[in-house]
């Protein structure tokens, strides 16, 4: 499998095949649902008609807006597909389905493989694919296949993949956004991209009941040792008639604090159970504290789930991100 090249295997997997499986990763966002319809939209101008695009959980209510979000299923059909495309992801257990039928396997993604997938044999269970782990978001990755494939970069695919970036890049103020990412974007905007379109929706369009969801969970608000984190609980979600697609970005507002290192976003996904998100300011690397957990992501986003009490939770955090700041 190629790992940072479009290759001319990959190409013709697209060229010679006819039907598809396109899926994204659970607990989608911008980038993974983005660059999936982007690839979806553009093997339809390539003259593929049997497409199928899946995700195990619901598109997020300011994702609606992209260009036929609507073709998204939630179950793959019980069907043969020439070839299933991982996308924004790299191993099937992120897609939170068991297994696919099929006999080809392509990845396009930009996250690094989990150390029990990057030995040989996971490898060869691959037919082809690419894993850029440079790249800004895997909207990048799925431009250049199109771009590679000779496909037109129009308004909708535009639109899809300039979200995607944006997403991944937090607005271009993170710090993967590179020349190559902004390049990118620029090329989609001259295709149609609609940069203030697409950055209200995303931005400017957050439901009330999910801005007094923000409110109780920034009530939680407490800072330590160049940590700072927040919470939101089952009962909280209870209180304001929200779900917890409706605290995407929470995690962010912990990260603004002046002289945190690590952000942490704490959401209760269950009785005793909690799913993490962690943003790193530059110095510490919360990929290896995700990994740690069984998650993972990059090194300054990074996430994982961990069971147990919120203070059993939050102690074992702490203690390793206390580690990684010290050691950092």
């Amino acid at each position: 499998m190629t790992t940072t090249k479009t290759s001319s295997k990959l190409l013709n997997l697209f060229r010679k095949n006819s039907s598809f499986l396109i899926v994204g990763h659970i607990n989608p966002e911008g980038d993974s649902i983005g660059s999936c319809l982007a690839l979806a939209l553009g093997l339809r101008k390539l003259g593929k008609k049997d497409i199928c695009v899946i995700s195990r959980d619901p598109v997020p209510e300011n994702l609606k807006f992209l260009p036929s979000s609507g073709m998204i299923r939630h179950k793959p059909p019980r069907r043969e597909f020439d070839v299933v495309c991982l996308v924004d992801c790299n191993t099937v257990e992120r897609t939170g389905f068991k297994d696919f039928r099929t006999k080809q396997m392509v990845i396009i993604d930009h996250h690094v493989l989990p150390a029990d997938k990057a030995g040989e044999k996971f490898l060869k269970s691959v037919t082809a694919g690419i894993i850029d782990t440079d790249a800004a978001a895997a909207g990048v990755v799925v431009y250049r296949v199109l771009t590679a494939l000779k496909i037109p970069i129009e308004e909708e695919i535009a639109t899809c993949i300039y979200t995607a970036i944006l997403i991944d890049t937090g607005g271009f103020r993170y710090s993967n956004t590179s020349s190559d990412s902004l390049k990118t974007a620029c090329r989609l905007v001259e295709a149609g991209a609609r940069p203030w379109n697409i950055t209200k929706e995303i931005y400017e369009n957050i439901p009330y009941n999910g801005l007094k969801l923000l409110g109780l969970s920034l009530a939680t608000l407490e800072r330590k040792n160049g940590i700072a984190w927040i919470t939101a609980t089952t009962d909280m979600f209870a209180k304001t008639d929200t779900t917890s697609a409706d605290c995407e970005d929470f995690v962010d507002f912990p990260r603004k604090v002046k002289g945190v290192e690590v952000a942490i976003f704490f959401k209760q996904d269950g009785a005793d159970s909690f799913k993490l998100s962690l943003r790193s300011k530059g110095r510490v690397n919360v990929q290896k504290i995700a990994i740690s957990f069984g998650g993972g992501g990059h090194a300054a986003a990074s996430g994982c789930r961990i069971k147990g009490s919120l203070k059993d939770v939050q102690n074992k955090v702490f203690r390793a991100v206390k580690k990684a700041i010290k050691d950092g």
